[in-house]
């Protein structure tokens, strides 16, 4: 089969067989003497010489973020775009040496960056484009989010760690958080019973999360927040997300009583030991209410310094080493071995300053059956509560109270 002719040359054809006709009908009136000159229609039909395609213009790209941006937040992404024909190349590179990823449009216009930038790095964009052969090159300079701009967290739970049932979540927060809401809106907490769960906060850089009930004894809980990126007030940018995953034991608790200067050990609801204790004297007395272990040593200095006692005072005692220590505020109540002079009045009388002191066995039981995470609840001693960041008091706070930050109980 013949080629198809082209629209120019389909053109021509037509033009040349016009031509000719025109050319019979001069010399036919010729013949017979009438009218004159026919030039006008084959200047006419010789004009219609088809019209070139436009030349190729040179392609113009543009980049964000502009050049010369400073303080770019690292998630947003860089997209490079030419206006017409295709990108050829496009490089993003730290002044690191780090490149960035990234994905080209199917039509070969459009490049963007998939992941996020590193914090405080200058970045330098170079691109390339082809438009029928008109090329354009060029590059383009930008900073991200500096380093006194950062803001990021850590949780007092680690990830692969075994707690007790009365675990709470703290997040404390480098930078003061003004965006409040959407920095709770940013954790997700599954697991554990997966039952409701309520924030409260204790100052603009501390968030605590903790569940309606107890965690579920033996169970697995998730805690992620989504940080990232993340504007919180005052140019302050999230600079990570993080996940832990821990683990609850057995649920134990223990009561002290005051009345009975007696401390009572459960292992998920059945009684597993019961020893005599010393309290806090009149002077010194222990605080009343649940109370979450917060940490534990085999050995701990006890010094008389931390609570501003020094040679003289009636109060005062020569430092000395504890053994089987559990801490239950940060202000200095703790479980611990008694000193051999306080053993004769275990069950009789309080002589501490606001610690439970009680027999080696028993001390030793707490310690090691005992975990962060685990309640020690005390009662009678006429005292109030400490303060529910004074350790892990958050028990001690109704539920429906608990994200009402004016709410105030017995402390």
């Amino acid at each position: 089969m013949a080629p198809q002719p082209t629209r120019t040359s389909t053109w021509r054809s037509r033009a040349l067989t016009g031509l000719a006709g025109f050319s019979v009908l001069v010399l036919t009136a010729c013949g017979t003497g009438s009218g004159s000159g026919g030039d006008g229609p084959a200047a006419g039909g010789a004009s219609g010489a088809a019209a070139s395609d436009a030349p190729a213009t040179e392609p113009a790209v543009s980049v964000a973020p502009a050049a010369d941006t400073t303080m770019v937040n690292p998630v947003d992404p860089v997209t490079v775009t030419a206006d017409q024909g295709r990108l050829t190349d496009v490089s993003v590179v730290s002044d690191e040496g780090v490149e960035a990823s990234g994905d080209m449009s199917e039509d070969e216009t459009t490049w963007t960056s998939t992941k996020p930038l590193d914090f405080d790095a200058a970045y330098t964009v170079t691109y390339s484009a082809d438009n029928n052969g008109r090329t354009s090159e060029g590059t383009s300079a930008f900073s991200t989010v500096d380093a006194a701009h950062e803001m990021d967290v850590r949780m007092n739970v680690r990830d692969g760690g075994t707690y007790g049932v009365w675990q709470i979540v703290e997040f404390d927060f480098s930078e003061p958080i003004q965006n409040k809401d959407e920095i709770e809106q940013a954790v997700s907490v599954n697991g554990g019973g997966d039952q409701d769960g309520a924030f409260r906060w204790y100052s603009d850089t501390k968030l605590r999360y903790r569940p309606a009930e107890p965690w579920a004894p033996d169970s697995k809980v998730k805690v992620a927040i989504e940080l990232l990126g993340k504007d919180v007030g005052n140019g302050m940018i999230g600079n990570e997300n993080q996940t832990v995953n821990f683990t609850t034991g057995p649920e134990h608790r223990a009561y002290v009583d005051n009345n009975t200067k007696t401390l009572v050990a459960f292992e998920n609801g059945r009684k597993t030991g019961e020893w005599p204790v010393t309290l806090g004297n009149p002077d010194w007395p222990s605080t009343t209410g649940k109370k979450v272990i917060i940490e534990q040593a085999e050995s701990y200095e006890f010094k008389p310094s931390s609570l501003n006692l020094s040679p003289g005072d009636p109060h005062y005692y020569e430092p000395f080493n504890a053994s089987n220590v559990a801490r239950l505020t940060w202000s200095g109540e703790f479980i611990h071995q008694a000193l051999p002079s306080a053993m004769p009045v275990l069950g009789y009388a309080n002589i501490s300053h606001g610690c439970v002191g009680m027999p080696p066995e028993g001390a030793k039981y707490i310690f090691d059956t005992f975990r962060p995470g685990d309640m020690v609840e005390v009662v009678n001693t006429n005292y109030p509560q400490a303060d529910p960041d004074d350790g892990f008091g958050d028990w001690n706070i109704p539920f429906d109270k608990y994200s009402d930050e004016n709410w105030h109980g017995n402390w």
